[in-house]
């Protein structure tokens, strides 16, 4: 049944590809729509998805190869075109906001990045890639975390395609599902609809039964918003990286409200290399850290934030 829902997942971020190149995808063996994350199209170049980390290049006939070969699929530019219409769904100035910041949201919690001519004005012209990130809902990925857990500020740090989002998802369902020794009130800052994969203001993915999702492109607001007005136990995020955020994660902080968000590392060195991460952990607003492998699926390692202050862990 999981493997379904793999398949069913893959399939439904396709309506963001051309036709022709979408019928080619509807063919790839079922244990590549099972594994990949990421579908990438790019100017007249091979369309290629990332499976489990690994780049591999789709063939004409629905089979794939790590080789450069005559018969792989080309995207040529009315392909992008036409990609970039339907992930739009024909309406580019009601994504005009998301496209200044190089993606568009789409459905089931899936995200489009799109490369291309960015003007002064904000206008994204002269496509020429599109990587569609497929959403994965893991159930039980932030088992190492959850067993271990009981408060407190939490980081989630790891390399790109480590899963971070996949965890932070999960993680949530458990405190609010009542998995961690309560049921926590969690409020779920979503500025890109990955976490919830929402539609028509229903979330599509689990988040248990005690979470209030707030999609809000301005995650500093939206964690005002949610500290006046949800009274939550929790506050979660994905991605803090901006001084505001960690402005209001230390008004979090002083409401006696717990902050779980993410960032991104190359190693583990890098969380108090980093500005961002380091005043994170330097303001006392995270107790724990969670380092994830490169990989999907390895051993999450959780760090007490002491002793990377006190440089015991890295």
């Amino acid at each position: 049944m999981e493997d379904i829902q793999k398949i069913k997942k893959f399939e439904s971020a396709l309506y963001g590809v051309c036709e022709n190149i979408r019928g080619v995808l509807l063919r790839l063996p079922d244990i590549v729509k099972q594994n990949a994350e990421e579908i990438r199209l790019r100017c007249g170049l091979p369309v290629a998805l990332t499976v489990a980390g690994e780049t591999v290049f789709v063939l004409r006939n629905g089979q794939t190869s790590f080789c450069i070969t005559r018969e792989l699929l080309k995207a040529e530019k009315s392909d992008l075109e036409e990609s970039f219409k339907l992930l739009c769904q024909s309406s580019v100035y009601a994504h005009g906001e998301e496209l200044k910041n190089g993606f568009v949201i789409m459905k089931h919690g899936h995200r489009a990045g799109i490369c291309g001519t960015l003007t002064e004005s904000g206008a994204l012209l002269d496509v020429s890639s599109v990587n569609i990130r497929i959403a994965r809902e893991i159930l039980g990925a932030a088992n190492d975390i959850a067993r271990c857990y009981n408060g407190g500020g939490l980081l989630i740090a790891g390399p790109p395609g480590s899963g971070k989002t996949t965890v932070l998802r999960d993680l949530i369902r458990q405190l609010s599902g009542g998995m961690c020794k309560k049921n926590y009130r969690v409020a779920v800052i979503d500025s890109r609809g990955e976490i919830s994969g929402s539609a028509g203001g229903t979330a599509q993915n689990d988040l248990g039964a005690c979470s209030d999702v707030l999609l809000c492109a301005d995650k500093a607001l939206g964690i005002e918003i949610a500290l006046r007005t949800l009274y939550p136990d929790i506050i979660a995020f994905d991605e803090i990286g901006r001084q505001e955020e960690l402005k209001q994660v230390s008004e979090s902080l002083n409401a006696g409200v717990d902050i779980i968000t993410t960032a991104h590392i190359g190693s583990r060195d890098d969380i108090m290399r980093r500005s961002v991460t380091a005043e994170l952990i330097q303001s006392g607003a995270v107790k724990w850290v969670a380092v994830l492998p490169k990989i999907h699926g390895g051993t999450i390692k959780l760090l007490g934030a002491a002793e990377l202050l006190n440089g015991v862990a890295v």
